[in-house]
């Protein structure tokens, strides 16, 4: 067995599938092989092997999370990660850095129903930054926890915002203990749907730290040990603008700190990342995180009607403005 069948093999071996019930197997196998790029004869054996599918369809997510796994270096998702990534060789005092985004929205349901629609408001000034300006398709209002609007979709909404950051620690032992002991169980970072992980013990117990699960988990236990903890669902930026979550800890000096104790296992995907990179997840705002006004794991968009109201189709573009 050459050694790159045998680390996809390993991989699958490992893999937390997409429980029954959220799995999404759009994909078919000519579209999976371009994911992986492990060449058709791996591909089959990886199929015979066990490889979750639906009538020869396949969902991203598992894909995703055994590309990452088996970490052979020619994946789309280990190279678009990487991309992502690399400035996580920096110094961490660079995520105090201000930085400017552009951001576009567009939200849709299938009937393009008239309706009013609401998406979770950022909430930039929390790490230091500024919602600036904005304009939409549609007439809009600011509540403090969403943007709402009215009329058919789809609905755009563009603008943009500004992010800053602190680099700092949790002070409390008792914070910094609970911390430390869930990242020792050596957790995978895994992407899975965020309904299914509410249910946090099961995953947690296979190995794996998708974000809801892990953020709703230290919730819980920051809460058991006394400290007031609420979990906070947002952005990374700069990475395929992906939908993340964390959790945010009052500590014993008295200022609210994000724990993102996934971010810090993210870090492990990264090409040469800053040594620093860790500890300084724990506790730190970051200047390409953008949090939002909800909880992990909850929607970032609806559309409501007089029948009740529906999660939209959202489609999120943030980029940097003035990188080079």
């Amino acid at each position: 067995m050459t050694a790159e069948r045998e680390a996809w093999l390993n991989a699958l071996s490992r893999l937390y599938p997409v429980p029954a019930g959220y799995r999404v197997p759009l994909l078919d196998e000519d579209e999976a092989q371009d994911v992986l790029r492990c060449g058709p004869d791996i591909f089959a054996d990886l199929v015979a092997a066990g490889l979750p599918h639906d009538g020869g369809r396949f969902d991203r997510n598992d894909l995703t999370n055994l590309a990452l796994d088996a970490g052979t270096g020619q994946s789309r998702p280990e190279r678009a990660v990487r991309y992502a990534l690399r400035w996580m060789r920096e110094d961490p005092r660079t995520w105090e850095t201000p930085m400017r985004w552009s951001f576009s929205i567009e939200m849709s349901v299938p009937d393009d129903a008239a309706g009013r629609w609401s998406h979770t408001r950022f909430l930039p000034e929390l790490n230091g930054g500024l919602l600036e300006n904005w304009e939409s398709s549609a007439a809009v209002r600011m509540t403090p926890t969403h943007f709402e609007f009215d009329g058919p979709g789809p609905v755009t909404f563009s603008g943009s915002i500004s992010t800053a950051g602190k680099v700092q620690g949790l002070v409390s032992p008792a914070l910094r203990k609970i911390t430390e002991e869930f990242l020792d169980r050596g957790y995978r970072w895994v992407r899975l749907p965020e309904d299914c992980q509410h249910d946090y013990a099961p995953i947690l117990d296979a190995g794996v730290a998708p974000c809801v699960a892990a953020s709703t988990y230290l919730q819980k236990e920051f809460q058991a040990a006394g400290y007031e903890a609420r979990t906070r669902g947002g952005w990374i930026l700069g990475m395929l603008d992906l939908a993340h979550s964390w959790v945010e800890v009052v500590d014993d000096d008295g200022v609210t700190k994000p724990v993102d104790a996934v971010f810090e296992r993210l870090s492990a995907l990264a090409e040469h990342p800053h040594p620093g990179i860790p500890a300084a997840c724990v506790g730190s705002r970051i200047n390409r995180m953008l949090p939002g006004a909800i909880g992990a794991g909850a929607p970032e968009s609806l559309h409501h009607t007089a029948g009740g109201a529906r999660p939209a189709t959202t489609r999120t573009v943030i980029r940097r403005v003035g990188a080079r």
